[in-house]
């Protein structure tokens, strides 16, 4: 290992050269798995940069936003793909055991699969290979002698700040944004946990906690792709005269599920929260 660099560097070596991997394979041949697999390899990434920008904390904006901005269109691409994933999932929950057919919607979805798809495409191979080479050029800069007290601080005061964050409402139900807030939250939060014991750190909640964190990702998953899969359903719905009744049922179902899901996160990160607000 060479002195000039640290045992962060070499962690955050590790995904970067296995999401350029893939990057690079999906270049030469597009599979919706590599996709995905790439898109939690950027997200990695984006919460690396945030950890340093913890750390070098006199240029913490420019740090934590400009290495990663070459890599939004892509991202957004990505996630494209990720949006259609999550609602056919949804779409296939929604349905099982249902013998409806739903021939129009099935078309619907092809056509948006096609153009997400497409778009992935597209953006990876228009992506310069130079970007992947400045943000490793950053990262190498700024992890040089970074020791534990150091890494200890900064990601205690991410994970910290993460929670401090989230938004609740002072009345009513949670709404989308609150929920994406959570969701977002608790994802930096896992990353930056599995940063600080990869690095040999404790990690800075408790077992339990983590579990209870997984009860409300698992929760917060499916609220997701439920959310997205009413989303694409009113956009179908917005392309059409008229609306069969089996759609309208279908919708209504949707809507059903929401409520339940949405009260199922309510109650978990409030039973979350009181126990891990700083």
């Amino acid at each position: 290992m060479s002195k000039s660099t640290s045992r962060m560097f070499h962690l955050f070596d590790q995904q970067f050269h296995e999401a350029r991997r893939i990057f690079n394979s999906l270049a030469k041949n597009f599979k919706s798995k590599k996709a995905m697999d790439l898109k939690e390899k950027l997200v990695f990434i984006n919460v690396f940069l945030h950890l340093i920008s913890k750390i070098h904390f006199t240029k913490e904006e420019s740090l934590k936003f400009e290495p990663f901005n070459p890599f939004l269109a892509l991202c957004k691409a990505l996630n494209r793909i990720h949006h259609y994933k999550s609602s056919v999932a949804a779409y296939a929950a929604a349905k099982a055991g249902d013998h409806t057919a739903y021939d129009s919607y099935d078309r619907f979805l092809a056509a948006i699969k096609e153009e997400a798809y497409g778009e992935v495409d597209q953006v990876v191979r228009a992506t310069p290979p130079t970007i992947w080479d400045e943000l490793y050029a950053t990262a190498f800069d700024y992890t040089r002698a970074t020791g534990p007290l150091m890494i200890d601080t900064a990601t205690s005061k991410l994970i910290s700040e993460e929670i401090e964050n989230i938004g609740f409402p002072e009345e009513g139900s949670l709404d989308s944004h609150s929920i994406n807030e959570i969701t977002e939250a608790l994802r930096t939060v896992t990353l930056v946990e599995n940063i600080r014991i990869a690095l040999g750190l404790n990690p800075v909640y408790t077992a339990f906690i983590h579990g209870e964190m997984g009860k409300l990702n698992r929760v917060l998953q499916k609220w997701y792709q439920n959310h997205l899969f009413a989303q694409h359903l009113n956009h179908f719905f917005s392309e059409k005269e008229q609306v069969s009744p089996k759609y309208l049922d279908l919708a209504k179902a949707i809507k059903g599920r929401k409520l339940s899901l949405t009260q199922q996160v309510e109650t978990l990160s409030t039973n979350l929260f009181s126990k891990v607000a700083v």
